[in-house]
């Protein structure tokens, strides 16, 4: 069985990252027209839902992952920024990647509409 080492820790980074007018830009474009991103992995009959979207009040992005082996349900972690969120998806793409676990699908829907 997969065990979830490291998706309850904060992905470590100590890089101060400066960001760029083009990553600027791409953040302010995506605050405009939200998005919901949804990644569904599969190994064998076991499903892990990973969904990154901006907040209710569209001040910050969460990343929420519902992995088979958690009894409450979904965990979720709120990020300041894109970059941070998506770099936090894909410490954890690769964990399951590595342990087993393949992309199934992926969905992209408009939380405007």
């Amino acid at each position: 069985m997969f065990r979830p080492r490291g998706l309850g820790i904060p992905f470590a980074n100590s890089r101060v990252v400066t960001r760029s007018t083009h990553a600027r830009a791409a953040e302010v474009a995506a605050s405009q027209n939200p998005r919901a991103l949804k990644w569904t992995f599969r190994r064998d009959q076991e499903v892990v839902v990973c969904e990154l979207s901006l907040s209710p009040d569209h001040r910050e992005y969460e990343l929420r992952i519902q992995p088979p082996w958690n009894p409450t349900g979904t965990s979720a972690e709120s990020f300041e920024d894109a970059r941070s969120a998506f770099e936090r998806h894909a410490a954890i793409e690769r964990i399951l990647v590595n342990e087993g676990w393949s992309l199934e699908s992926f969905e992209s829907t408009s939380l405007s509409g």
